[in-house]
């Protein structure tokens, strides 16, 4: 085996309780998107939070390209993962809310 790049994970629900994960392990850590979210900002608070806790991003699907409007979903994320924004100022500049 030449062993895992990555590790592909669920959000434990807090950011203190993700980071213990994140520093646990040698190798970058992805929250995976998880079921369909009812509402897109709370999920998109949630990848704030992992992302705040050291996550290197996200693997969504259904939670993007489900959405009402999916190309304004991914500009939300990137947003929040690649420029740190949090989830509410994602969601207003992608045109969410």
């Amino acid at each position: 085996e030449l062993g895992a790049d990555a590790v592909k994970t669920y959000y434990t629900g807090d950011p203190a309780s993700f980071r213990r994960v994140v520093e646990g392990c040698p190798i970058p850590i992805y929250v995976l998107g998880g079921p369909a979210a009812g509402d897109f900002l709370a999920f998109l608070k949630q990848v704030e939070e992992a992302v705040s806790a050291g996550a290197r991003g996200a693997v969504v699907g259904r939670n993007a390209w489900q959405h009402p409007d999916p190309v304004r979903a991914v500009k939300a994320l990137s947003s929040v993962v690649h420029e740190g924004l949090e989830a509410e100022e994602a969601a207003k500049r992608a045109g969410l809310i």
